[in-house]
């Protein structure tokens, strides 16, 4: 088989920092935090009453009414994630193969609360008063349905669910689709619509969930001594990945190029993480080595980085034993300050965030990072972004039940 490599050529933002790739980016670099006081339903008595919601997102502005009525609000951002993402790609789907472009979407929640709402109603006004739409619109799938729908893909296509790192295990199996000869380009995209009241309920009662709701831009603070847990997040985003030769033959400007990836499971804890970090550290390593790369020429580390102090301690403690000394002079930052903890989407976020670094020679700062915890001594880029040429980044997220994923990120060039 010829040697293919995969490439991004577009990139699409519903968040709670900002709709739109710019007002998103803008919001990270100078430090803008999507995370408020929660307007979706009365929280006033919960313990944690702050989230990271998408504010001003009409559905009607992104999509036809057929599809603002039919589809969860997780669907409705990862479609609207896709107009952006298709359109600066300048993507013509009439001039690809439609068997040989495909959509893969990851979603930890789906569209839980059309399920919650729906079934409120059941119980209180009875059957007939449920939504005819409501098994299509809580389908986990239905992300992938429509985007295949709407715009003719016919491609290889599946959902992916796999906890905080399922945006992340969503483009390494693009990349991998796109690699072996299947696909010649790729939608891959993540939503996630979570904050409801039994949703996030489950969340804020289990203990994960920051209690800082006096000052919500401030709840999220991770690896500082002052760090009490994350905060959930919403929103949608979507990325076009493209076989390169594929993409320079038809003149699309490139991000950047992925490398390769690698996964684990720590095999410890459903909720709690390892204390040595080795599982991570040999993910790092493990991807270091599939991506042809050494520990020097990684210049970025975007982390997991979500505030709950256990964990912010252990992946520090990670990267330092896949790193060694050269983990002193890396820059590490984490976006969920300013995004929140959006499941699978930040994944998505995350891999954004690196190509932007890389395309604009600026590093994001860690919001809310003033007091190191303990064990936490790495260059987080505390306060201010920071200029600086990275030409290669690297990300892991993890997810509950002890998963990693880590991918590589490299500045496109035409030979190794």
């Amino acid at each position: 088989m010829e040697n293919r490599r995969v490439v991004v050529t577009g990139m699409g933002v519903i968040a709670p920092n900002g709709i739109g790739v710019e007002a998103f980016w803008d919001s990270l670099v100078h430090g803008r935090s999507g995370v408020r006081r929660i307007t979706h339903f009365d929280a006033s008595t919960y313990p944690t009453q702050v989230a990271a919601e998408v504010i001003d997102f009409e559905p009607k502005d992104h999509m036809d009414s057929k599809n603002v009525r039919r589809l969860a609000r997780f669907a409705q951002f990862v479609l609207a994630a896709s107009r952006e993402a298709i359109e600066d790609a300048h993507c013509d789907f009439s001039a690809e193969d439609p068997y040989r472009t495909g959509v893969i979407v990851a979603t930890g929640i789906g569209g839980g609360e059309v399920i919650e709402t729906q079934h409120t109603i059941f119980l209180e006004k009875g059957l007939k008063r449920m939504s005819p739409y409501t098994s299509v619109s809580s389908c986990t799938h239905s992300a992938v349905g429509v985007i295949s729908y709407e715009y003719g893909l016919k491609g290889p296509n599946t959902t992916i669910a796999a906890g905080c790192n399922s945006g992340l295990d969503a483009l390494t199996m693009a990349f991998n689709t796109i690699l072996t000869g299947d696909a010649d380009l790729m939608l891959v995209g993540a939503g996630e619509a979570p904050i409801t009241p039994y949703i996030y309920g489950a969340f804020s009662i289990g203990g994960f969930l920051s209690r800082a709701n006096g000052e919500p831009s401030t709840a999220v603070k991770p690896y500082d001594i002052h760090g009490d847990g994350t905060v959930i997040g919403e929103g949608g985003a979507l990325l076009i990945l493209e076989e390169r030769k594929h993409a320079l033959q038809r003149k699309a400007k490139i991000y950047g190029e992925i490398l390769g990836f690698a996964s684990a499971n720590e095999a410890y804890s459903f909720f709690e993480t390892e204390t040595s970090g080795k599982t991570l550290a040999k993910a790092i390593q493990k991807c270091l080595g599939k991506s042809q790369l050494s520990s020097q020429d990684i210049d970025y580390i975007n982390a997991h980085g979500n505030g709950l102090p256990a964990y912010d301690a252990n992946e520090t403690k990670a990267i330092k034993e896949a790193f060694g000394e050269l983990a002193y002079n890396i820059p590490v930052t984490s976006i969920k300050p300013v995004t929140g903890q959006s499941f699978s989407v930040t994944g998505i976020l995350q891999m954004i965030t690196c190509l932007l670094v890389i395309n604009r020679k600026i590093i994001p700062p860690t919001l809310n990072h003033h007091i190191p915890a303990p064990g936490c001594d790495l260059d987080y880029v505390p306060r201010n972004a920071r200029q600086k040429d990275v030409t290669t980044a690297l990300m892991n997220a993890h997810g509950f039940g002890g998963s990693h994923t880590v991918i590589t990120v490299r500045k496109d060039r035409v030979a190794f």
